[in-house]
């Protein structure tokens, strides 16, 4: 080979062509890398229903499954307690009436104590056109029922652990 030629001369520009496959393939994985640590940070890479082994969660264990309550003219509210550390999501709400269907979800803002209450964040709606809620205090009452109370007070919900259906 000359001082002159160029590698990729006798080649008929294979090499050129491979060089630049390969770059874009590069730039494809990156971007998809990208992509994917961008939902995560954002939190979309995580579906609602996720659950940490309760080990590893801070919940107590009265507080999670399924509740429901019904409100005279709101329909049927279903809420799902799982196990979480602060600042994972905790809590997904479910709202159906006549007008609407909401998703909502919220994450555990501190450690409660060994039986509650259960302290979460503003309920951010996962689907829905819907209002995000407000933080909630969970208590569980003696009778076995769980109240929601927001923190401004306006609001308070009793729900009754869901019956599964067969």
């Amino acid at each position: 080979m000359a001082a002159h030629e160029h590698p990729e001369a006798g080649d008929g520009g294979r090499g050129r062509r491979g060089s630049v496959l390969l770059v874009l393939v590069g730039l494809i994985v990156l971007l998809g890398a990208g992509g994917t640590v961008l939902a995560l940070v954002r939190g979309g890479g995580v579906p609602d229903t996720a659950t940490v082994p309760a080990s590893a969660g801070l919940v107590p264990q009265g507080f999670l499954g399924d509740w429901e309550t019904r409100v005279d003219g709101a329909g049927v509210r279903r809420l799902t307690l799982g196990q979480g550390r602060v600042g994972e999501r905790v809590l997904s709400l479910v709202v159906d009436d006549a007008h609407r269907h909401c998703a909502f979800a919220a994450e555990l803002v501190r450690p409660p104590d060994a039986d509650g209450p259960l302290r979460v964040g503003a309920a951010d709606v996962t689907s829905g056109a819907c209002t995000a809620g407000a933080p909630s205090v969970l208590t569980l009452l003696p009778d076995g029922r769980l109240k929601r109370e927001d923190t401004g007070g306006t609001e308070s919900l009793i729900y009754q652990r869901a019956i599964e259906k067969p």
